[in-house]
């Protein structure tokens, strides 16, 4: 992302973000119109639903410590871990022994929380790990600004075409995908988001927690 347009937009959603804390989230509803309405000036059409894809991941598919996330993208508690604790961990540890993997698990917490881990998927499918997890990062960063627009941003940002994208986040084509890692999150009996697992067990989301875990397993 074009750093001078990321601290604009960060400039109104500090505040929103860095007030909620790590309280996480248990609910709320959603409202997706209006993706046609941007400045990419895109033709909203439809596209081929996705049912499966791999989790996006940091850090080697052998790596014998895997640490799993469950986010849900409008969670204000979410955008602190993410953009803090988590960030932090994952330049400390991910590598050959530590891989982290983000699960969705859309409560949904926000009117946004399903078009951008829509939005999210679509990038991975198109364009691998590395720029689902810069398009994450930035859309956590400007959590309180979501809207088509910076959907659209934030992808161009990353080499996508946002009007794929906005497609996508649209039509919902990854729901089935989403709705798999939230029925997975449901099937751990997890408490909110965002839950962390290290080698499948919960444990606090905090550095200093999730840290003690990973070195207990190497």
């Amino acid at each position: 992302m074009n750093p001078s347009r990321r601290r604009y937009l960060m400039t109104a959603g500090a505040v929103a973000v860095g007030t909620a804390g790590l309280a996480g989230c248990l609910g709320g509803n959603g409202d997706t119109t209006g993706a046609s309405e941007t400045s990419h000036e895109c033709d909203i059409i439809d596209r081929d639903p996705v049912d499966e894809l791999a989790q996006p991941a940091v850090g080697s598919a052998d790596a014998p410590v895997v640490v799993e996330v469950f986010e849900d993208f409008g969670c204000p508690g979410c955008a602190t871990f993410a953009t803090g604790d988590l960030s932090e961990l994952k330049s400390d540890y991910a590598g050959d022994d530590v891989r982290f993997e983000h699960y969705d698990f859309p409560i949904p917490a926000s009117d946004w929380s399903e078009a951008v881990g829509n939005a999210a998927r679509s990038i991975q499918d198109a364009h691998g790990d590395e720029a689902f997890f810069e398009f994450s990062l930035g859309s956590y960063e400007n959590q309180s600004e979501h809207s088509w627009q910076l959907i659209g941003d934030l992808a161009e940002d990353v080499g996508a075409d946002p009007c794929d994208v906005l497609s996508d986040a649209a039509n919902e084509a990854y729901s089935a995908v989403l709705q798999a890692n939230r029925d997975e999150g449901e099937a751990r009996d997890i408490p909110g988001t965002p839950s962390v697992f290290v080698e499948r067990t919960l444990v606090d989301r905090t550095y200093g927690d999730v840290s003690a875990a990973i070195e207990s397993h190497l």
